[in-house]
């Protein structure tokens, strides 16, 4: 079979998949790869502490201005902490994009969804200059801490602003990135001021403190 045959049999085999299938598998698949990643490349302490934190996360009223600085205080690097919150904020805003109509009808999660909506439609009503920015208003309410995932309330904001799902879920990764790396480098770079001039109580710096 050439590569170019090949390619058709995977395409077809695609196209014959339904579409609910698919969008439940893609954003499982992409938890389950970055759950193994973790549990692959950091210690039984840390990986704990990690899998705490994403849970905490996605559990109001702790954003991302909270548990990043928390797994930086408890050793995790800073970049290692940004890219596994982002990723949280991709995922999330993963399976909302694809299963936006599903997500509401789930006995627990819809009432949750419902108010969240209410209170964007409220949020972007009373702020109309940034409801005004469209794309850039979903990143930024993604990258500025706000309580909660920030991928879930990006995808309801991107469906009250009319965007495409395609538009929401990349203004998703952009506002992920960039607000999960100001946090981590800007906490990071507290913490290293903090620990180097021994401004921190000599119980709480002996736990946080390298060296």
């Amino acid at each position: 079979m050439t590569a170019k045959e090949l390619q058709g049999t995977i395409r077809s085999a695609y196209h014959r998949l339904p579409y609910r299938a698919v969008a439940l598998l893609a954003p499982a698949i992409l938890t389950a790869i970055h759950i193994a990643v973790l549990a692959a490349t950091l210690p039984g302490k840390d990986f704990t502490a990690m899998i705490g934190l994403m849970v905490a996360y996605l559990l109001p009223p702790a954003g991302k201005e909270t548990v990043i600085p928390l797994g930086i205080a408890l050793g995790i690097p800073w970049w290692y902490m940004a890219l596994s919150i982002t990723l949280i904020d991709i995922e999330t805003g993963l399976f909302m994009a694809l299963n936006f109509d599903l997500a509401y009808r789930l006995p627990l999660l819809g009432p949750v969804l419902s108010d969240l909506t209410e209170k964007t439609r409220g949020f972007l009503a009373s702020h109309r200059w940034l409801a005004g920015l469209w794309f850039f208003a979903v990143v930024l309410m993604v990258g500025v801490p706000f309580f909660g995932s920030g991928g879930v309330r990006g995808s309801i904001a991107g469906k009250l602003l009319g965007m495409s799902t395609v538009l929401t879920f990349l203004a998703i990764v952009a506002g992920a990135l960039m607000g999960c790396f100001a946090i981590a480098l800007g906490s990071d770079a507290i913490l290293s001021f903090l620990c180097a001039n021994g401004t921190l109580p000599a119980g709480i710096g002996s736990l946080v403190c390298k060296g």
